[in-house]
C-alpha cells in the first residue's frame, strides 16, 4: 500500500453560554463571563497515509482539567474514526479568558453551568474530529518557519526585593520560531495550515469579564482571512513565557494587535511554501521591446508521506506534599472567608485579596489531590511524524520554553513541533536552573528540579528512533 496522503479539516464554535464561571485569576472580582468579545472555537485536523490515521484537536480553553472528558474524546473520537486512542490528540490554546472549566471550581456563581457545558464540549469536539476525518481528501505539504517577537520571557525579579513575579523579563529566553504547516488540495487549492508557537495566552487579564480566546483566535483569523485556509494553532512551550503586552490590565485592548502579527507571520510563511515543490528552469527568449526570458516550471507530484505515530509513558519523578487533609481544611477555611466577605458587602479591595488567597489555595489543594502519595507520576508524550522532515512533539502541563527550543534544536527533523497543554493532567515542568529564585511556576509544581532534563532527553531518544 502505498503512503498516499491525506488531509481533513473541521471547525465548531465551542464558546459557552453568558454567566459561564470565568476565566480563573486568583486577582478577579467578578466571577460570571457577562459577553463574548470573540467566540471560542474548537479545530481538528485529520491525517493519513492510508495506513495510518491521526486526528489532531485544539481547544479554545485553559485545560480540561477532568481526565474523564479528555478520555471521553479520545476514546470516542478513536471508535468513531476506527483508529487508536494513542492515535488522537487533545490539545488546548490555554486561553485564560475562556470559562473556568473544573468540574470541583473554587467559583460560587457560574459552577452550576459548567457540567452542561463539558458535556456538550466532549460531544461537539468528537463530532468535529469525526467530521475532519471524513471530509479527508489526497493533499500534499510543505513546512516552513517564520519570526515574531510577541512573546517575552515572563520570570521577572521586581527590584525593590527581588521577589519573582510573573511579568516581563527581556534578558529571559523566548522563543521566537514561528513553525508553519501548509497543506494544500493536489488541485493546488488551500486546506489547511498549522500554526506553532510558544506564548502563554494571558493577554487579557483579571480585569476582564469577557470572553475571548486570546491571541490564537485572532492569528487563525488573519490567516485565514490572507491564505483561505482552516488554521489550527498549536501552543508551544510557554510555561515561563508571556506576552509582551497586557497581563495584568488592560489586555482586552492587546490581544487583536498581538494575534494580528503574528497571524500575518503565519501567513506570510504559508504563501512562501509550495507544497508541489516546483522548479523553474528557462526554455527561450521572447523577443519583445526587451528580449524577455521565458521558463517553464518542473513539479515533484508526489503525495506519498509516511506517518507514524509514538504514544511514550515518560516516568517523571515527584516531590513531597502536605497532608491532602490539610490543604483540604486550608481551602474550605478560605472559600468560607470570602462567602463571608461577598455576602456582608465587604470592599472590592478586600474581596480581590481573599479571592487571590483562595486560589492560590486551590492550586495547592489540586497539586495535592493529583499527584500527593506518589513518586513519580506518567506523562504522555506523544509523536506524530510525517514523511522524513516534519515532527509533531507534544507533552501535558506546561513545558519551559528551554525545553521546547532544546528539543526542536537537537531534533533530527527539519521541522519540529513541539508543544506542551495537551491529552490528560497538568502541572508546570521548569527547567533546573529556574528552581533556585522559586516564584509561581517553581512554587506550583509537583516535580523534582531533574525532571526537564528527563523529558528532553527521553524524547530526543524516541525521535531518533523514529527518525532510523
Amino acid at each position: 500500500m502505498s503512503d498516499k496522503l491525506s488531509v481533513g479539516v473541521a471547525r465548531a464554535d465551542m464558546t459557552p453560554p453568558v454567566g459561564i464561571a470565568h476565566a480563573s485569576w486568583g486577582a478577579q472580582t467578578h466571577e460570571r463571563a457577562v459577553g463574548v468579545d470573540l467566540p471560542l472555537e474548537v479545530t481538528a485536523l485529520a491525517i493519513s497515509d492510508g495506513q495510518r490515521t491521526t486526528v489532531t484537536l485544539s481547544l479554545d480553553i485553559v485545560i480540561l482539567w477532568s481526565e474523564d472528558d479528555v478520555t471521553a474524546i479520545r476514546k470516542e473520537t478513536a471508535e468513531l474514526a476506527e483508529i487508536p486512542e494513542e492515535h488522537v490528540r487533545v490539545s488546548y490554546t490555554h486561553t485564560h479568558s475562556g470559562p473556568c472549566v473544573n468540574r470541583e471550581n473554587w467559583f460560587e456563581e457560574g459552577d452550576e453551568m459548567v457540567d452542561a457545558y463539558l458535556d456538550s464540549l466532549v460531544s461537539k469536539a468528537t463530532g468535529t474530529a469525526l467530521e475532519a476525518v471524513e471530509s479527508m481528501e489526497p493533499a500534499r505539504v510543505a513546512a516552513g518557519t517564520g519570526h515574531s517577537e510577541i512573546a517575552v520571557n515572563r520570570r521577572f525579579q521586581r527590584p525593590e526585593d527581588g521577589r519573582m513575579i510573573v511579568g516581563r523579563n527581556p534578558d529571559g529566553p523566548v522563543d521566537y520560531e514561528v513553525g508553519v504547516l501548509r497543506f494544500d488540495t493536489v488541485a493546488g487549492e488551500p486546506l489547511a495550515a498549522v500554526a506553532n508557537y510558544a506564548c502563554h495566552p494571558i493577554t487579557v487579564g483579571p480585569d476582564n469579564d469577557l470572553i475571548t480566546p486570546d491571541y490564537p483566535g485572532v492569528v487563525r483569523q488573519t490567516v485565514e482571512e490572507s491564505t483561505g485556509a482552516t488554521c489550527l494553532f498549536l501552543q508551544g512551550a510557554a510555561g515561563d513565557v508571556g506576552p509582551i503586552h497586557g497581563v495584568a490590565k488592560n489586555g482586552i485592548d492587546e490581544y487583536r494587535p498581538l494575534g494580528r502579527r503574528l497571524g500575518s507571520e503565519v501567513a506570510r510563511v504559508w504563501w512562501s511554501l509550495d507544497p508541489r515543490g516546483r522548479e523553474e528552469r528557462y526554455v527561450e527568449t521572447l523577443e519583445s521591446g526587451a528580449p524577455l526570458a521565458v521558463y517553464e516550471y518542473d513539479y515533484d507530484d508526489r503525495t506519498e508521506q509516511s506517518h507514524k505515530v509514538v504514544s511514550y509513558d515518560l516516568e517523571l519523578p515527584l516531590s513531597d506534599f502536605s497532608p491532602l487533609n490539610e490543604v483540604e481544611n486550608d481551602y474550605e477555611e478560605k472559600m468560607a472567608e470570602l462567602h463571608r466577605l461577598r455576602e456582608s458587602g465587604a470592599r472590592e479591595s478586600k474581596i480581590q485579596a481573599q479571592a487571590m488567597e483562595c486560589r492560590r489555595a486551590e492550586l495547592r489543594r489540586g497539586r495535592v489531590d493529583t499527584f500527593g502519595g506518589q513518586s513519580d507520576v506518567i506523562f504522555e508524550l506523544q509523536v506524530f511524524t510525517l514523511g522524513d522532515s516534519i515532527a509533531f512533539v507534544t507533552i501535558p502541563g506546561e513545558p519551559f520554553v528551554e525545553i521546547g527550543m532544546e528539543i526542536k534544536a537537537r531534533s533530527p527533523f527539519e521541522h519540529t513541533f513541539f508543544s506542551g497543554y495537551s491529552n490528560e493532567k497538568h502541572a508546570y515542568i521548569p527547567t533546573f536552573e529556574n528552581y533556585e529564585n522559586g516564584g509561581y511556576e517553581v512554587d506550583t509544581t509537583p516535580f523534582t528540579p531533574n525532571t526537564a532534563s528527563i523529558v528532553i532527553e527521553e524524547t530526543l531518544e524516541v525521535l531518533q528512533r523514529l527518525k532510523a
